[in-house]
């Protein structure tokens, strides 16, 4: 049992696909049961951490600015300006909403394209230093009052539907916050991809504390569909990292791995590289409202 367990922090949920609660025990990993729905595939924690004890989860999330942006703002800006690249093949520069902004990167990146952001955290210290870098941040979670009345051309979701506890509503929120023409971005594990299913508990983005729900290709696009979609664009999707924090990640599958691959490539070299990576392990999906 978790120490979130024993206090109390957890529930019981059901699928957040097709609100079955038939699921069968995959794994578990950090003390969270990891299930699979028999209605509809769906991957999830259950049981998780109740909202209550995720708001306290990211709310004392400490950043340190300088550390994130020596290691991997370079990595981040070249993967977010191949992501916009993406998007503006569907949607030409206007107003977007950056979900899950973090220290405010993307926001960022979509400016200097012009763009014209507004990014939304729960993490007060990533909205401040938003702030810092001139960008129009809330902080709040989602669906907010603050962002009432408001239209986008464009809402971003780069790796933040897997942290809510309730996806679809979330989806549908965006829905109503999005102009006419606009297009919803996603990117989000694919827990049906080769590499989910060859490292299985081990793999990378297996967070039960954090990632609640793991979509695969047809039940990110049913939940879509389910929430008034349709779907223009899914396909596999890397981002550009930097080789040294890539050996470090090999953690997870063994020090014997992570060891040899240090011993073949020298960490201060490794550090010199930047490589574009995509493992296909990740997902992107552009939608449009269905008409």
């Amino acid at each position: 049992m978790t120490l979130a367990a024993e206090q109390g922090a957890v529930e019981e949920v059901a699928c957040a696909v097709c609100g079955g609660t038939d699921a069968t025990r995959l794994f578990e990993k950090d003390g969270f049961p990891i299930v699979r729905c028999r209605g509809c595939g769906l991957v999830y924690v259950n049981p998780r951490l109740t909202p209550q004890a995720l708001a306290g989860l990211y709310e004392g999330q400490e950043i340190s600015p300088a550390a994130y942006y020596v290691r991997t703002a370079r990595q981040d800006e070249l993967s977010f300006a191949q992501r916009l690249a993406l998007i503006e093949r569907y949607h030409d520069p206007g107003t977007l909403l950056d979900l899950g902004c973090g220290p405010g990167t993307f926001s960022a990146v979509a400016r200097s394209r012009g763009w014209h952001p507004v990014g939304l955290d729960v993490n007060s210290q990533s909205v401040a230093h938003c702030r810092d870098l001139g960008l129009e941040a809330i902080c709040d979670v989602f669906p907010s009052p603050a962002l009432s009345g408001r239209r986008f051309d464009v809402v971003v979701m780069n790796d933040f539907l897997e942290h809510l506890p309730d996806p679809g509503a979330a989806l549908e929120a965006a829905g109503t916050l999005l102009a006419p023409g606009g297009v919803l971005f996603v990117t989000t594990p694919d827990v049906g991809s080769l590499m989910a299913r060859l490292t299985g508990v081990r793999w990378l983005h297996l967070k039960p504390n954090e990632h609640l729900n793991y979509f695969d290709r047809r039940t990110i696009d049913r939940l879509l569909t389910r929430t008034g979609y349709r779907v223009k664009y899914l396909r596999a999707i890397g981002r550009v990292r930097n080789l040294a924090v890539a050996l470090e990640k090999m953690r997870a599958y063994g020090e014997l791995a992570s060891t040899v691959a240090r011993l073949l490539i020298p960490v201060r070299l490794a550090e010199r590289i930047n490589l574009p990576l995509n493992p296909g392990d990740e997902m992107v999906v552009i939608a449009a409202k269905a008409d």
